[in-house]
């Protein structure tokens, strides 16, 4: 009896009786739906204002010569080819390679690094691990000027920190930032002690979201700590990556105030990234057209290797 009143009320809502398909239920009311699009007015706004425009108009003056004396002139494309195929080309694309090689030494370490000391502080009674959060994040705190200030002390040739344990130990003093083979090292090491409190914890994060039933029922299976991390941390730990793996490229390969700092232009102008190029041709460059359109051909180099991080890691949303 129960059975076939349970039934005709499942027809009767999927409109078996009347022979209409049954109504589809709303998503968001019209309120609902107001109220996100004014949460989400201001970072529109602030993205309009501070993005947008400033791409619009770097768009607009790429296609001119500007002289501030003569006035602009319309030249199309000739910026582009000055940068691309012309005398600014060899600085340009040396630039391009230089930011890559950030990217292969931080991004890669930095992610290892951060993984490894987010499961240390994991460990950690829970009383001391806010004392060694707060101890990791401090350097994040620092800009880059800051960071390259105290690293140019401790890479000093005469009297530096890292050369003076070198002598202590015997061996030779080292030119951290004069040799072109050290110089982007030193500048990597710098990179990484500034970054991997904010990495550290944003993996802190994503650890401690992952389900504690997971790893009992694994031991339970005999899986040892490395079976764990293999098949439940990081596949548990996708999205975290994903957005480390994005901001972590992007940040490396801007790098620009520390290796300013650190090296300079010595070092046979070995870490001058593409920002550093952009910084010197917006100073001594007659023409801030070429300066614009170098700019915007970084952008487009950036929006393709994130488009490409994207494509190979096939990103889907998490199902919790």
């Amino acid at each position: 009896m129960h059975s076939e009143i349970a039934a005709e009320a499942r027809l009767r809502a999927e409109g078996g009786e009347t022979g209409h398909a049954p109504k589809k239920k709303k998503k968001y009311s019209r309120n609902e739906a107001l109220t996100a699009y004014l949460c989400l007015l201001p970072s529109f706004a602030l993205l309009t204002i501070f993005t947008v425009v400033p791409l619009l108009i770097s768009l607009y003056f790429s296609f001119f010569e500007i002289n501030h004396y003569l006035g602009n002139t319309f030249v199309g494309f000739q910026n582009y080819a000055k940068v691309l195929g012309g005398i600014l080309s060899g600085d340009f694309y040396k630039s391009i390679l230089i930011g890559l090689e950030f990217v292969l030494i931080i991004v890669p370490l930095q992610l290892v690094l951060s993984f490894l000391v987010a499961n240390l502080v994991m460990k950690i009674n829970r009383k001391y691990s806010a004392i060694i959060k707060i101890c990791i994040y401090l350097p994040c705190l620092l800009s880059g000027i800051v960071v390259g200030a105290i690293f140019s002390f401790l890479y000093n040739y005469d009297g530096g920190f890292f050369n003076t344990v070198l002598n202590a130990i015997g061996l030779g003093s080292v030119n951290w930032t004069g040799a072109k083979g050290w110089a982007i090292f030193a500048v990597c090491i710098a990179a990484l002690w500034n970054g991997l409190g904010y990495n550290t914890l944003v993996m802190l994060g994503g650890l401690y979201d992952i389900p504690v039933d997971y790893y009992e029922a694994a031991k339970l299976d005999g899986a040892n700590w490395w079976k764990q991390t293999i098949y439940i941390t990081i596949p548990s730990l996708k999205n975290i990556g994903l957005y480390l793996l994005i901001s972590l490229v992007v940040s490396s390969f801007q790098l620009y105030e520390i290796p300013l700092v650190i090296v300079g232009a010595g070092a046979q102008h070995s870490t001058e990234g593409p920002i550093y190029y952009l910084y010197y041709q917006f100073n001594y460059t007659r023409n801030m057209g070429e300066v614009y359109s170098a700019s915007l051909l970084v952008a487009i180099v950036l929006t393709a290797l994130s488009s490409v991080i994207f494509k190979l890691t096939s990103s889907e949303k998490s199902q919790d």
